[in-house]
């Protein structure tokens, strides 16, 4: 606590007093040192005043300057304060300034990102626009191409078809010779007939008019007799009348009537016979013109017959007139083809060869073009796909292939794919999504309240029955559309979803297996050293000595259904899926476990996988009911067969390469050409599922097995059975045919057998299993052949003997394994 200003004041005078005293004393005399104390004294008394006065007066100005200060010191706490709420609005606004330019400058770059992407979308639309132009010329020469190509075969056709007038004019020519000399002949006969019947009709028509001519004197006589004959008939008719008159007469005045009328009746009597002369003139004359006119009537008959063949022979000669002129025609034609067709075909020869110069000509240019569309669209994909990712953090573009397709694959494609399209609605691919289903549209771009797809998702009444949509799938998907519903580029709309989705890495094996599980597939290395077998999210590598593990390669299917090693040992091809839901094939380096390659993924399960002969190609077959054929190398599918009904549960290579077989469960197997896809055969003979298939070493003929509990050997020209072999107990799951011609089969009814393929013979039954025999394989070099069994045993066997060279459960063991981790690759 600080003392006083007047108590210090006097602490100070005590001090300096005493410090003068003890000075004084120490220098002066004893006697005069009273005296210089009195002396002091006063001094200090009166110094003591002054300064008590002087003590009074700063106390005075000690409280006033006190008052001032609780004043200022008030003052200075409120300007305190103030400058405190000033300094806290300082700090705030600092604050805020400092929030601001880090929001200007967050905002800037974002600004700067999103010129960027601008930029880079007018670099790839300035590309796509060079794409656009250099396609449609390219499109152009191909247009010309086509036309060529068919003015080509226009000029083809014209030649074959003057070729081949010419072969049938040469064959014809003297066919239509001897027509021509069969039609002059009966030209000429036809001719004289003609002539006989224009001579007849002349004849006739000579009779007619002598006919015509003898019956006109009659036709005058007649009335001359008619007229004469009336004469004396009025004649005779007035006589008797007058003697009527007259007997009348007689017999009124009583004279004899006969008397009276004597003389007329002798007059006409006298009449009568020149009356009857008359009557006989007419008669005959009446008669002769009637007769006459008969025989007019019967030349004009004739007349009418004669110009009737006349007519008739006349168009039997202009009949035959004009085919005697065509035949002269054609054989002048047929004459006159070789040259003609000769100049033809020279014609047709000369337009090919300047055609096909034109195509070669043309054909270098479209290269050039189809060289630079691809170019070009290869730079457009590569700068809208920087674009795309540059756009993504930015929140402009959503990935249909990383993000949407991995949910529609998992979540939806189950109920609305290509053969059960709930709803109509096609999910498969991104082209079959946007057509829509029964309810229109799936989706509006750029609008995913007005989007059929998302309300049905939202409203969680997709999927179907099955738990909703996670939030972040959801947002993921509304964004999606938001942004457009954009494909990424380079991405092909038609393809599955599962191949152009992320290949996603399958889940790690269980250290151990609690129980064994069911062997599904082996193989065989080329030297036999090494035995592969299926386990569970992996393949398991065996020495075959002993059974120890090698190896364990992961990252496949939940189930392996199918193995197979390349000719030099060096890679494994897999067949595998997870059911109803993926399929694969995949190729692993046996040195080292390592995933080289992915070659095809489904939507269900592949049963199958096999080498060509020259190992170049694998063929894989599945539960898509698809076989495809693979180029290692380029990893591209280079054949796509859809020919079976169901499930296609193996396929294996003709001995030359040329041809596939494949076994279905719709109860066929069928031969393919790989070259086309073209279906050769199909053999229905089983009547049941159709397990597995292989050719003969020949190639000549085909052995098929499956759940009619018959191995069927079979003539793949024409389907024809050529073989059974029986005597199994149930399902045959497996056979392969050996170099010896020998046929290899794992069954259901817990064993393996060997059959002699010339005869249908069994040779040996490897049996000991306890349980199904699934699957088997055979390594020529060590005459080893590999069982595997539903309960998890695998059995190595001497093929020599029948006898077991080892066996053990297929279980990996936890400690000390060699594991190829997915997280590796």
């Amino acid at each position: 606590m600080t003392a006083p200003p007047n108590r210090l004041l006097a602490i100070a005078l005590a001090v300096l007093i005493g410090s003068s005293l003890v000075a004084d004393v120490q220098a002066d005399d004893p006697s005069d040192a009273f005296q210089a104390i009195q002396a002091q004294l006063a001094a200090a008394k009166k110094e003591q005043r002054a300064s008590q006065k002087q003590i009074a007066l700063q106390t005075a100005a000690v409280a006033v300057a006190k008052k001032r200060s609780v004043d200022l010191e008030k003052q200075l706490k409120e300007s305190q304060q103030r400058a405190a709420v000033a300094a806290k609005a300082i700090v705030a606004a600092r604050t805020a300034e400092a929030a601001s330019a880090k929001k200007i400058t967050t905002l800037d770059a974002k600004l700067q990102q999103h010129q960027k992407v601008d930029g880079l979308l007018a670099v790839a639309a300035a590309v796509n626009a060079q794409v656009d132009a250099a396609t449609v010329k390219h499109e152009a020469l191909l247009d010309q191409l086509a036309e060529i190509r068919k003015a080509q075969f226009d000029q083809q056709q014209l030649g074959n078809k003057a070729a081949s007038q010419l072969k049938t004019a040469q064959e014809q020519l003297p066919k239509t010779k001897e027509e021509l000399t069969k039609a002059r002949a009966t030209f000429d006969a036809v001719g004289k007939e003609l002539d006989v019947a224009r001579l007849a009709m002349s004849e006739a028509r000579r009779t007619v008019r002598t006919r015509e001519a003898a019956v006109q004197p009659e036709r005058v006589r007649l009335p001359k007799a008619q007229a004469a004959l009336a004469q004396v008939n009025a004649s005779v008719m007035s006589l008797q009348e007058s003697l009527n008159v007259l007997q009348a007469a007689a017999k009124a005045t009583g004279g004899d009537p006969v008397d009276a009328g004597a003389e007329l009746s002798a007059s006409i009597a006298a009449l009568k016979p020149l009356q009857q002369r008359a009557t006989e003139l007419v008669a005959a004359v009446d008669a002769s013109v009637v007769e006459a006119q008969k025989q007019v009537a019967a030349g004009k008959t004739a007349l009418a017959a004669a110009e009737t063949k006349f007519r008739e022979q006349q168009a039997r000669y202009a009949e035959q007139s004009s085919s005697h002129f065509k035949l002269q025609l054609q054989v002048a034609d047929l004459q006159n083809a070789d040259k003609l067709h000769q100049k033809q075909i020279a014609d047709a020869t000369a337009a090919q060869e300047q055609i096909a110069t034109q195509q070669k000509e043309l054909e270098p240019k479209i290269a050039v073009a189809a060289a630079e569309v691809e170019k070009l669209r290869t730079d457009y994909v590569s700068k809208q796909q920087i674009a795309e990712a540059a756009m993504e953090p930015l929140g402009r573009f959503v990935s249909f292939s990383k993000h949407i397709a991995p949910i529609f694959a998992k979540r939806c494609v189950a109920c609305h794919n290509t053969r059960t399209a709930s709803g109509r609605l096609n999910m498969n691919s991104f082209a079959t999504l946007a057509k829509g289903g029964e309810s229109g549209a799936a989706f509006a771009a750029h609008d995913a309240d007005s989007s059929m797809l998302w309300a049905m998702i939202d409203d969680e009444s997709m999927p179907k029955d099955a738990d909703p949509l996670t939030k972040e799938e959801n947002a993921l998907i509304r964004q999606w559309i938001d942004v457009g519903a954009p494909l990424d580029a380079g991405v092909v709309a038609t393809a599955d979803l599962f191949q152009v989705m992320p290949e996603i890495a399958q889940p790690l094996p269980p250290k151990t297996y609690r129980v064994a599980i069911p062997v599904t597939a082996t193989a065989f290395t080329q030297d036999g050293t090494i035995l592969a077998s299926s386990g569970y999210h992996e393949i398991l590598l065996w020495k075959t000595d002993d059974g120890s593990l090698i190896r364990r390669i992961t990252n496949v299917a939940e189930r392996v259904y199918d193995l197979e090693f390349s000719k030099d040992g060096a890679q494994l091809a897999v067949a595998a899926g997870t059911p109803g839901q993926l399929g694969e094939v995949k190729l692993f380096s046996v040195a080292d476990g390592k995933h080289q390659k992915t070659l095809v993924r489904t939507t269900d399960a592949v049963f199958a996988v096999s080498y060509s002969p020259d190992g170049k190609f694998v063929a894989a077959a599945g539960a898509d009911r698809i076989v495809y054929a693979m180029d290692i190398a380029t990893g591209e599918t280079t054949q796509r067969i859809e020919d079976h009904a169901d499930w296609v549960m193996d396929v294996n290579w003709s001995p030359d390469g040329k041809q596939l077989v494949t076994a279905s469960r719709d109860k066929t197997a069928k031969v393919f050409e790989v070259a086309t896809g073209r279906s050769v055969t199909t053999f229905n003979g089983h009547g049941n599922a159709v397990y597995s298939v292989a050719f003969l070493i020949d190639g000549k003929s085909v052995v098929s097995a499956g759940s009619d509990r018959q191995a069927r050997v079979w003539n793949p020209a024409d389907a024809k059975e050529i073989r059974r072999i029986g005597g199994f107990g149930s399902d045959i799951f497996r056979i392969t045919v050996t170099p010896e011609n020998h046929l290899l089969s794992a069954s259901a009814d817990k064993n393996a057998r060997e059959h002699n393929l010339a005869d249908g013979k069994v040779i040996r039954t490897f049996s000991g299993h306890k349980d199904w025999v699934y699957t088997l394989c055979y390594n020529p070099q060590r005459k080893l052949i590999a069982t595997g069994s539903y309960d998890g045993e695998i059995r190595v066997w001497n093929s020599s003997d029948g006898s077991v060279a080892t066996s053990f459960i297929a279980i990996p063991k936890a400690a000390g394994d060699a594991t190829v981790a997915a997280a590796q690759e």
